[in-house]
């Protein structure tokens, strides 16, 4: 799409404040503005005020994963950053910005399109957001703090960020496709095939995270020795119950490793004390979400893929009794499924590409290293301890995203 095309095109902006503003303006703002260097004093000094700017915010602390956020973007994870892309550079070739990057968050995960940019804007990009026009307190919230901030901010700063709102209007994806030189697509298998048919320039990057599955593996020998069991139920919900199990990295079923009397016990345990943090930390389940879980629950029995049920109101366990019935199909809303596994190497057919986060307990390194050599690449991007599978990283799904959002210029 020319610039032409776009002209006439209004749509809502969010950031650098709230405006109806014609796309065509935006873009060529975007592009004419003063250019950012990777780990810029601007850039890293706006980072840490924007961090401080949720960690102090009274509206921002009743969200866990605010604060979450707020803690990746510290400083002192901002100066480990700086220190990797330093340890990057090569004597023959200068790590340069893509340009210009083209965010697509999915809706469902209110923190993600923070993530993205960060490491995008850290690498020196200048950065459109697509912002769902299905509008959260969280994204609001992010919103209103980022304009605080920018609004004491250098003007490099201030013309490094564009966030619009708008819904599946083809014509503005194309429009802003056009102008990307990166563009990231978060989101279903669905939605990235639906964008991936909008063409970008025939220099462009792309990278996409469709949808991935994501399970725990406890041993629960290790489980029933623990003095204080309830640490790990809380650590695991925090990887669960954190959008509502939606996140690609949510688990969604806990494989059990050990004796069957040892498997048993543990997992009795476990249930009720994850039930009971959860009660605790006054989770709610809406009507809808618990009557779907019902309705899956009910068809994963007719169809053969769960033994027993059981229902303890604010989650529901799904025990799965043979290999073969094992499916990755899945309602999120606080549902489980559980299978025993005699020993680890078990679960090696099981993995697929699509699985991409192992979260554990009871294991050693040298376990999952091994582990991970057997599976050669087939799946999973990440193994993580309970507690750490909705913790962010520059690589995420097989990819380092810093490196991403960069170019390599060699010189001879």
């Amino acid at each position: 799409m020319t610039v032409a095309a776009e002209a006439g095109l209004m749509i809502q902006q969010v950031v650098p404040e709230a405006a109806s503003v014609e796309l065509a303006d935006v873009l060529g703002r975007l592009k004419r503005g003063p250019a950012l260097t990777p780990f810029s004093d601007e850039v890293m000094e706006f980072c840490a005020q924007f961090s401080r700017a949720i960690f102090k915010d009274a509206a921002a602390l009743k969200f866990p994963e605010l604060q979450a956020l707020a803690f990746w973007m510290r400083k002192a994870e901002l100066l480990r950053l700086r220190e990797s892309f330093l340890a990057s550079q090569r004597p023959e070739a200068l790590l340069a910005p893509q340009g210009v990057a083209f965010h697509i968050p999915p809706a469902n995960v209110d923190t993600i399109f923070v993530y993205s940019w960060l490491l995008s804007v850290l690498a020196g990009n200048k950065n459109v957001i697509r912002l769902s026009p299905r509008v959260s307190a969280q994204t609001d919230i992010l919103c209103r703090l980022f304009n605080q901030t920018l609004a004491a901010s250098p003007e490099a700063m201030r013309y490094s960020t564009v966030m619009l709102r708008y819904g599946h209007e083809r014509e503005i994806t194309q429009a802003i496709s056009a102008a990307a030189d990166i563009r990231v697509i978060w989101g279903g298998d669905r939605s990235v095939r639906t964008i991936r048919e909008i063409p970008l320039p025939p220099h462009a990057r792309e990278l996409t995270f469709p949808d991935r599955y994501s399970f725990a593996v406890i041993r629960a020998a290790r489980y029933l020795a623990m003095e204080n069991r309830q640490s790990l139920a809380e650590q695991f919900y925090n990887d669960t119950f954190w959008f509502d199990q939606m996140a690609c990295s949510s688990p969604h079923l806990v494989f059990w490793e050990g004796s069957l009397q040892d498997v048993r016990a543990a997992s009795a345990s476990f249930v009720v004390s994850v039930r009971d943090h959860a009660e605790r930390k006054q989770y709610e389940v809406q009507p809808a979400t618990r009557m779907n879980r019902f309705t899956f629950s009910c068809q994963e029995a007719i169809d053969g893929r769960a033994s027993t049920y059981e229902d303890l109101g604010v989650l529901t366990v799904l025990g799965v009794d043979r290999f073969g019935q094992l499916s990755r199909d899945h309602c999120g809303g606080g549902l489980i499924f559980q299978y025993r596994l005699r020993e680890l190497g078990e679960l090696a057919p099981f993995i697929a590409r699509r699985d991409q986060t192992m979260s554990y307990f009871g294991f050693e390194r040298e376990e999952l290293t091994a582990f991970a050599h057997r599976l050669n690449g087939r799946g999973i991007d990440r193994i993580v301890p309970v507690g750490q599978a909705l913790n962010f990283n520059r690589f995420w799904d097989g990819n380092d995203m810093l490196l991403q959002f960069m170019r390599y210029v060699y010189i001879g």
